[in-house]
């Protein structure tokens, strides 16, 4: 019995993502032998499937086990992939009220990201002094909400990034440009890849990343640093993951398409 959650997967039993799961309910969901989950399913559900052993779309583990910015980053320093040089902060207390030492911001300008945010909500460059003070004062309201953790992280000026969208075993590059804030929310336009060994670098790097985290189902944001040493004149770093991610650069039918095919592929891996 393949169950699904996500609408626009028609399984064998079919349910609302955020069903009032009553004793009846458990117990026909625990017989199941394939679960499609939206992205957006909440982690309790997600582990219930995983920890009887059944097989669950998209895998989302690493989405509960790093969280936010701070977890992804956490994640490409754990698997030793490249990413922008960064330093997490849980709490502003971490660097304000700090016992054992003295914090020591970066040299301007720096670029902070919230924990939380997604299409650029809580990205800003920090040019000098006074840009940090009002950056700080966001954080504090954040953690009033009870918001926590941010990042700071190296500013690399290129004029251009890419997002990798993948989806089963899809991969669909797009280089885009704009001003800082580069995704099509904000001030970004797609654009066509700089180079084709660039291209092919930057999936290399996607590809390594996938080979040791398993995901099928994501969005990765790429930076490039400029590399002398190297002809392709760019070295690509794991920027930053969305496990729900907008259809703006691939369109709502073909996104749809593209996970249905995935689906029927992995349960056909599942003997299903």
């Amino acid at each position: 019995m393949v169950v699904s959650f996500w609408t626009m997967y028609e399984g064998d039993e079919n349910f609302f993502i955020f069903e009032a799961l009553d004793a009846k309910i458990l117990a026909k969901l625990s017989q199941a032998k394939a679960v499609i989950l939206p992205p957006f399913a909440p982690s309790e559900l997600y582990f219930f499937f995983k920890n009887q052993g059944i097989p669950v779309f998209p895998n989302l583990e690493l989405k509960f086990k790093f969280l936010g910015k701070i977890g992804a980053l956490l994640l490409f320093k754990s698997l030793n992939l490249p990413h922008p040089e960064s330093v997490v902060i849980p709490r502003l207390c971490g660097i304000e009220e700090n016992p054992y030492r003295s914090f020591e911001k970066p040299a301007f300008p720096f670029v902070v990201k919230g924990n939380h945010g997604d299409e650029g909500s809580e990205v800003f460059l920090v040019r000098d002094e006074e840009d940090f003070k009002e950056v700080l004062n966001r954080i504090k309201a954040w953690e009033r909400q009870g918001r926590y953790g941010f990042i700071l992280q190296e500013y690399i000026p290129t004029g251009f990034d890419a997002r990798v969208i993948v989806i089963g075993k899809e991969r669909l590059i797009f280089f885009r440009e704009g001003g800082f804030l580069k995704n099509l929310v904000q001030e970004g336009k797609t654009i066509a890849p700089p180079s084709e060994k660039l291209k092919q670098k930057a999936l290399m790097l996607v590809e390594n990343f996938l080979e040791k985290t398993k995901l099928n189902h994501v969005a990765i944001d790429l930076l490039f640093k400029e590399d002398p040493e190297d002809e392709a004149k760019f070295k690509p770093l794991l920027s930053e993951l969305n496990y729900s991610f907008g259809r703006r650069l691939i369109g709502e039918e073909e996104y749809e398409r593209l996970v249905r095919s995935a689906i029927e592929e992995f349960l056909k891996e599942q003997g299903l």
